[in-house]
């Protein structure tokens, strides 16, 4: 069992409270009060004795019934009693709960004269630190081997996992994430705990109650009632038959299948911000992956030399399937089915199928007990690079070679060497593409007066396109010493990509977003070491530790471009391009570079200010940084003290770069602490002059904030993306039970451990947890952190027995 709290949540000001120019006051939410349409902290002063109307200030209605302010369906004139402006300095907080996970595995296991089975479920039940969000879990899994006879074996893997959740919520900028309205909208006078009624009296299922109806929803009303909700059934594993036809030549016949659906409803309530009359949809995504592969295999010793020859074939199947099924306004509240459209069924559908067919062949050969050498070789033949004309491109064939020599066993070595193994390798591995890429087709759109519409693709396919070739080289060393308790894993890798299956933007003006291409060059070096140590090992105690290096470079050799440089990704606020993050490569950049904009500044990397004591935005994008580290390193410590256990692991990341949008909307919201010093005189931006004097004029607080860390433009919300955490702790115990407890023929053991995980972290940005990603569409990008949630801090407590 885990018990989960909030991780790194961000660092506010709590002085000033809602309102713009240190003025505020509530009617109804939508500006016809004073900056009431607005969630801004540049209103009054908190916890100085100011009485403002607010959305939870008592209002008296007629008939002497005391309802809130922004109950606004319940009266209309009465006045609001004004009310105490107080900070709530841990309103987000407050919001965030204790979660809860546990897992309960049992597994049996046993042996019979003609083999061995296992079988095991795990129970998985997770409620989140995110009010009205969980998580449940449950898997069954199975392992069976049998010998009916001598020279034959049967086995198998099946697991089937059933997930599903009431609610996952919303990501990204808008607002359905409720840090949206909690962190980079929620003002400092926001009282968390008096939005937990969400419903306006008498109105349940129509109006929800909150502090602002003109951008925002109540956090609790989205969480409990607009919900995302999942329904997952898994089942995935393999059969095997092998047959030894003698000592040296043996057959194996295996297939496995992935195979998952998952049904989705989306339910959004009346009076939602972007859904005033409600919305429903139900989202049916399937997914199929069969593999069917056969394998021969011969193996023989010629004197000192050992061959192991295999020949084979595989089969690859795929097909997948989405379709939507949705509408965005409901006839009545409350009621979430299609039936109850009130504006006409949108249905989005698609579906794609992939085979890719496979022979390839294996050679290992062996010299005494110190040189061996590997070779193979593969042939596919993907449907993904067919057109409905020609099957010229679908096959490529990519071979390896490697070998290992082990020194130590050739030569004698000092005493303090135990072992010396080198190896190198050189291999090429061929990708193919999704499928119809190569073909148009036409697209399903909404219907137009209940007609059905159809456009063309939104990018322009490639009838000849080629796979892309991967060509790697590898050398590596393992080396251990003094009786392997000093132990060293070196390996140094260069590859090279070329043919990059590239979607190209294109001018909009052509009727399409992307065209399809084979281009660019990108070349990868890196190095990996793992270092293991063992300081003290006694027959009561032990003290392993490991280190685990790696950096990684990818650098950009050629673009299909004449010049300039190719987006590949971007993350972007809502579809402003004035708000986007662009993740762009030219050649001799590296892969990770992003671009954004900022503010104008001459050579000496000095700010310009103009005669008003403003910064003068620069709209040319400029390299931000790179999200990829320097490196990264983790240490790994395992203790053993009889029967006690103990471990940590810390994480290490240095270098790389990341955008915060926390950041960006807190700091010009006016909620976080770098806006907390507002002097009455206002502040001078640091900065030149367009003649290069010294910037004396000073612009009030809200203004200077507003600007430095203005959305529009990146450059101020970037920071370094270094962090060291300490991943996890446990410590633990094992109790040894005597045999014939509990009717225990041999004994057993009950071990209990107390866990911790993300315990703590030093970073640059005081905001969030670095390790962060954004959401763009359905994908994750790296290097923005885009007004996410809070990530986890788990103590748990395991408990197992063994016999």
């Amino acid at each position: 069992m885990f018990v989960d709290s909030a991780f790194r949540l961000p660092d506010f000001q709590n002085t000033y409270g809602q309102g713009n120019s240190g003025q505020f006051e509530y009617i109804d939410g939508l500006g016809g009060g004073v900056n009431d349409n607005i969630s801004y902290s540049w209103g009054p002063q908190l916890d100085a004795g100011v009485f403002v109307s607010q959305f939870d200030s008592p209002v008296l209605l007629d008939n002497g019934t005391i309802v809130r302010g922004g109950d606004t369906a319940l009266y209309s004139g009465n006045a609001i009693t004004p009310t105490e402006l107080k900070s709530n300095p841990d309103n987000l907080k407050d919001f965030y709960k204790t979660g809860i996970t546990t897992i309960n595995n049992i597994a049996i296991s046993n042996g019979f004269d003609k083999g061995d089975y296992r079988l095991s479920f795990t129970d998985l039940r997770s409620e989140s630190i995110i009010p009205g969000v969980n998580l449940d879990r449950q898997t069954v899994a199975t392992k069976l081997n049998f010998e009916p006879t001598e020279n034959t074996t049967f086995s198998s893997s099946i697991s089937y996992t059933n997930s599903s959740s009431d609610n996952r919520p919303s990501n990204g900028y808008g607002s359905e994430n409720v840090n949206y309205s909690l962190v980079a909208w929620g003002p400092r006078s926001l009282n968390i705990n008096n939005l937990q009624d969400y419903w306006q009296p008498g109105l349940e299922g129509v109006q929800q109650y909150s502090f602002n109806y003109t951008f925002f929803d109540n956090p609790y009303f989205i969480l409990y009632e607009n919900r995302n909700s999942f329904n997952r059934d898994r089942v995935f594993g393999n059969l095997a038959l092998k047959h030894e036809f003698s000592d040296n030549f043996s057959l194996q016949v295996r297939t496995g299948m992935d195979y998952s659906y998952e049904n989705r409803q989306l339910i959004r309530a009346y009076s939602s911000n972007r859904f005033q009359s409600g919305a429903y949809a139900e989202h049916d995504v399937s997914y199929r992956e069969v593999n069917t592969d056969f394998l021969f295999n011969y193996n023989n010793n010629f004197g000192d030399f050992k061959l192991d020859f295999s020949v084979g074939g595989n089969r690859l199947d795929q097909k997948a399937s989405t379709k939507q099924s949705q509408t965005v306004s409901l006839a009545q509240p409350g009621i979430f089915n299609l039936n109850n459209a009130a504006s006409p069924i949108e249905v989005f559908q698609f579906e794609s199928q992939k085979r890719i067919n496979s022979f390839y062949g294996i050679a290992k050969l062996g010299y005494k007990d110190y040189l061996y050498l590997d070779i193979t070789g593969r042939n596919d033949w993907s449907s993904a690079l067919a057109t409905p004309f020609s099957v010229d491109n679908t096959s490529f064939f990519y071979p390896s070679v490697s070998t290992s020599f082990i020194l130590s066993n050739v030569t004698e070595l000092p005493k303090s060497i135990s072992f010396v193994k080198l190896r190198a390798s050189v291999a090429q591995v061929g990708n193919d593409t999704d499928a119809y890429q190569t073909s148009g087709a036409f697209v399903s759109q909404t219907p137009f007066n209940s007609e059905p519409t159809f456009s063309d693709q939104n990018f322009i396919p490639n009838a000849d396109l080629k796979p892309e070739s991967t060509t790697s080289y590898e050398f590596g060393a393992d080396l251990r010493f003094l009786k392997d308790r000093l132990r060293f894993d070196f390996t140094y890798y260069n590859a090279t990509t070329k043919d990059q299956i590239i979607s190209l933007p294109i001018p909009i003006s052509s009727g399409y977003e992307q065209q399809v291409v084979n281009g660019g060059k990108v070349q990868s070096k890196g190095i990996e070491i793992i270092a293991g140590i063992t300081p003290v090992r006694t027959n009561d105690f032990s003290w392993n530790t490991t280190f685990n290096f790696a950096t990684n470079t990818a650098t950009i050799k050629e673009l299909p471009l004449a010049d300039g440089r190719l987006t590949l990704a971007y993350s972007r606020i809502y579809d402003s391009q004035n708000q986007t993050v662009w993740f762009q490569v030219e050649e001799g950049g590296k892969i990770g570079d992003f671009y954004g904009t900022g503010y104008l500044k001459n050579d000496n990397g000095q700010f310009i200010i103009d005669s008003n004591g403003n910064y003068i935005a620069d709209n040319n994008l400029q390299k931000l940084g790179n999200y990829n580290p320097d490196f990264t390193l983790g240490w790994n410590n395992d203790f053993n003290y009889k029967n006690w256990k103990a471990s940590f692991l810390f994480d290490w990341r240095q270098g790389g770069e990341i955008v915060s949008r926390t950041s960006a909307l807190g700091n010009v919201g006016g909620q976080l602490a770098e806006t907390e010093y507002r002097p009455d005189g206002g502040i001078v931006a640091e900065g030149v002059t367009e003649t290069g004097e010294p910037n004396t004029v000073a612009i009030s607080a809200e203004s200077y904030y507003r600007q430095f860390y203005d959305r529009n433009h990146e450059e101020n919300n970037v920071y370094d993306a270094s962090y060291l955490k300490l991943r996890q702790f446990s410590i633990g115990y094992a109790f040894e039970l005597k045999e014939g407890f509990l009717g225990l023929k041999e004994g057993g053991t009950i071990d209990l451990a107390l866990i911790g995980k993300n315990l703590f972290v030093i970073t640059e940005n005081p905001h969030f947890d670095p390790e962060q990603l954004a959401v763009q569409g359905t994908g994750f990008v790296s290097g923005v952190e885009d007004i996410s949630y809070a990530s986890s801090r788990s103590f748990g407590f395991k408990a197992s027995l063994n016999f």
